[in-house]
């Protein structure tokens, strides 16, 4: 009867634990996503919803994109056109699509987390000795959910509008599968669930392709009859071809070579081994190929001959105006209203502007690519996961039983290390951050089956000295965390507070009034200021991407690649004054839209 009623008191505890972080998780989530309800995160948003519009209308040649993972585009036309929202509501709803991601992901991590814990706890009572104590489920339930909110909230976060806490959901999912492989029974059913969800995950981001092959390895491996798995397995990576080859085969036929996505080949171009912009590549940069359909230059004032280079050009997104030097200020001016679609052709399909861009592989390169991403991985995670596993194993006094079990650790450890590692050599994360898009998410999930793999080693002898630390530990931790998270949340709670304004949409009623309709051509001054646009339902043909040294040059100077934007169709262009360019002050002809920073200029002859 005293076994029964312990048992029943330690499953309440557990489920209590589950309701308090599940409605916390909850809150914040929501605290975040009302916090930033009008707001794209980047341009990367804009493509997303025109992708989603496309699959809509059963445009399927323009929704097929071989630079963006169709599941989140999938998400969001689900949502529109259940709920329909206005364009008011359109950025808005994106934000709903984020909270059911990281509900999914928040329910993923939790089978994660029940077949982790069964998995530890059978792992220590397999090894024969009564002298380890089993960290109590208590604990590692506080410490996951704490992780997971971390990770979710902070280095991924609602307002984050990319695929990203779809594909750690996924990712969750596949490590939980591996688990149970291993601990409960290798079963047909859960290698074909293994090979559904790595098809789903490559369909949510393509780098789930190469780390679904780890986990196939890693499934295979976890069972000690590999003969009789063998089969399974391949019966895993055959529904996860199944899953995969539409998706593939439609991209592949659209680029005319076999590819499975190419984000990744862009990325290494522009931001590891820089050789060119991300916008507007005209193949000028040496050795970096010739472009087949570059955006079309309408404007330029800066020949060869005016271009003194100082040094290398690269910096963060691979190239440096300031270390060459102009006898003029460098006004250029570019067209692309054909032949791609969407609200801003350039991102919205820029495997197809830059067709034709080759990236040259450089050792030295990719050693200093290496090192900045592990002082990156130091300063965000490494150094805290070395320094805590250090100390906790010396305040245990099991420094080398708990190393030796670092081994046993492989079917988390390795899956974790391969999307790092994978991350570090095709990715300049430290420059891949926003304000609403940190460079984190690259790495949230990895980063959590890591500091599990890692401290579920750790091997404390089984006394009351222990249990103490435990507990010490567990809520030093949620003091830690939970502080910085309660006051991010208070932070949102401000924000909400305070109302936030819809920018972009006073700018599309602004646009639209003036008697600009939806489908009209317009132009835009400065770069990734144009989410209005959107919601005016209009068309970018053509951009001046430096703004600053527009309203640096001389009137003669503007005018005439006024005349060349106006030539293009457009009936407006648009900027927005930021920091850099505030000493400017526009002309009459250009009208301040309403108390926002945006100004507009209305071509008379459109």
């Amino acid at each position: 009867m005293v076994q029964q009623a312990t048992l029943l008191q330690l499953q309440g505890r557990k489920y209590s634990i589950r309701a308090i972080f599940w409605v916390v998780a909850i809150l914040l989530g929501l605290l975040q996503g009302l916090a930033n309800p009008y707001s794209l995160s980047t341009e990367d948003a804009l493509s997303y919803l025109d992708i989603s519009t496309a699959y809509l209308r059963g445009d399927w040649n323009a929704a097929i994109n071989a630079n963006w993972s169709p599941v989140y585009s999938w998400l969001l036309a689900a949502v529109f056109a259940v709920f329909k929202p206005s364009p008011y509501w359109e950025f808005a709803a994106m934000k709903f699509v984020n909270f059911l991601m990281y509900l999914f992901s928040l329910l993923c991590f939790e089978f994660f987390l029940r077949e982790f814990i069964y998995y530890y706890e059978q792992k220590l009572k397999n090894d024969n000795s009564s002298k380890y104590l089993i960290v109590p489920r208590w604990a590692w339930l506080c410490l996951g959910y704490t992780l997971f909110l971390w990770s979710s909230l902070k280095w991924l976060g609602i307002a984050c509008d990319t695929p990203d806490m779809s594909t750690s959901g996924f990712f969750y999912l596949a490590a939980g599968i591996v688990l149970r492989v291993f601990t409960q029974q290798a079963s047909w059913l859960n290698f074909i669930i293994l090979g559904i969800v790595l098809g789903f995950g490559y369909l949510s981001k393509s780098v789930m392709f190469p780390l679904a092959l780890v986990f196939l390895v890693v499934a295979l491996f976890s069972v000690g009859n590999i003969r009789r798995t063998l089969p399974k397995v391949l019966v895993a990576l055959a529904i996860f071809t199944v899953i995969v080859a539409p998706f593939i085969t439609a991209i592949s036929t659209a680029k005319g070579r076999l590819t499975i996505g190419d984000s990744g080949r862009l990325s290494y171009a522009w931001y590891v081994n820089p050789i060119a912009r991300d916008h507007h590549w005209q193949g000028e940069e040496p050795n970096s190929g010739t472009p087949k359909h570059p955006t079309r230059k309408i404007f330029d004032n800066v020949s060869i001959k005016d271009v003194k280079t100082t040094g290398s050009s690269t910096n963060s997104f691979g190239y440096d105006p300031s270390r060459q030097l102009f006898d003029s200020l460098p006004i250029r001016a570019f067209e692309f209203a054909t032949p791609i679609g969407g609200t801003y052709p350039v991102w919205y399909d820029p495997t197809y502007w830059n067709e034709g861009l080759k990236s040259k592989f450089s050792l030295i390169r990719l050693i200093r690519l290496v090192a900045k991403n592990l002082i990156f991985y130091t300063e965000k995670f490494l150094g805290c996961l070395l320094f805590g596993y250090l100390i906790v194993i010396c305040l245990g006094g099991t420094v080398s039983p708990s190393i030796k079990d670092l081994i046993t650790g492989w079917r988390l450890l390795i899956p974790a290390l391969a999307g790092l590692v994978m991350v570090m050599l095709v990715t300049h994360i430290p420059s891949m951050g926003f304000e609403l898009q940190p460079s984190t998410r690259y790495i949230a999930p990895f980063a959590v089956l890591l500091f599990v793999g890692v401290f579920s080693s750790v091997h404390f002898p089984d006394s009351q000295k222990s249990k103490k630390l435990i507990a010490s530990l567990t809520i030093a931790t949620l003091i830690l965390i939970g502080g910085q998270l309660a006051f991010y949340g208070a932070q949102d709670v401000g924000k909400i507070v305070s109302r936030p304004e819809h920018i972009n949409w006073q700018v599309a009623q602004y646009i639209n009034q003036s008697g600009i309709q939806p489908e009209d051509k317009v132009a835009i001054l400065g770069q990734k200021q144009y989410f209005w646009a959107r919601l005016a339902r209009v068309k970018v043909v053509a951009e001046i991407p430096n703004a600053i040294n527009f309203w640096a040059a001389d009137d003669a100077v503007k005018s005439d690649v006024l005349k060349a934007v106006e030539g293009t169709g457009a009936r407006v262009i648009v900027n927005k004054i930021g920091r850099n360019i505030e000493k400017f002050t526009p002309s009459n002809d250009w009208k301040k839209i309403g108390n926002t920073d945006y100004y507009a200029y209305f071509f008379r002859s459109n």
